[in-house]
């Protein structure tokens, strides 16, 4: 790995389950929160506690229609849908994991279905990448962003308010609660379910990928 520390930036604590076996020394596992602002405050204070790298992990939603859930999407380029802002990713940084390509565009809610996703254009939407991207090109602190489809494009999420806490957890009797009030969405409950399993399946070994890259550009 280049001399430094690297921070693993992800949003939820399930996502930092998963990331914890990578912890050590030269890697650091940060959970920001949800949304841009949390990113980049994150972002900020892992790199003041002496970050020299910062990758945004986790999961996103597709907007191109061509990909899959569990596909890997390494962007050459980050977006903040709210401002237009935009940011180059560092290719080194994702060594391994895939090949860069297209623009990953933030949003500060949860984009629920494809009528939404076909004003955004992208390849890939996320709610934290540009937040955590913002704060290390303002440092000056080389940037990637390794995310893994949870739902395609022409897919439409349940309805996660009230369900889904603050903190990105969901809480089994609540949804328990909303299926028995509207069964209707049991299906999309499902392919939710679906999706996030493979993503699961997927992001881990393409961090351990690109950490195993960085480590041979040492």
């Amino acid at each position: 790995m280049r001399h430094g520390v690297v921070a693993l930036l992800c949003a939820v604590p399930a996502e930092e389950r998963l990331l914890r076996r990578f912890a050590g020394p030269d890697v650091r596992i940060v959970v920001t929160g949800m949304g841009p602002g949390p990113a980049e405050r994150s972002a900020r204070h892992a790199i003041a506690d002496g970050a020299s790298f910062a990758i945004s992990v986790g999961f996103c939603g597709a907007l191109d229609p061509a990909l899959e859930r569990g596909d890997v999407v390494i962007p050459v380029s980050v977006r903040d849908w709210a401002t237009g802002d935009a940011w180059p990713c560092d290719a080194a940084l994702a060594r391994g994991a895939g090949t860069p390509r297209g623009t990953l565009v933030t949003t500060d809610h949860v984009v629920s279905g494809p009528g939404e996703r076909t004003r955004l254009v992208g390849l890939a939407v996320d709610m934290e990448s540009a937040g955590a991207a913002r704060a290390c090109a303002q440092a000056g602190v080389p940037f990637a962003a390794i995310r893994a489809v949870t739902d395609r494009m022409d897919d439409v999420l349940p309805d996660l308010d009230g369900v889904v806490d603050g903190s990105g957890n969901v809480h089994p009797l609540r949804v328990l609660r909303r299926l028995a009030t509207r069964p209707s969405d049991i299906a999309a409950w499902a392919r939710l379910a679906r999706g996030a399993r493979a993503a699961r399946q997927s992001l881990v070994p393409a961090v351990a990928a690109a950490l195993a890259g960085e480590a041979m550009a040492a």
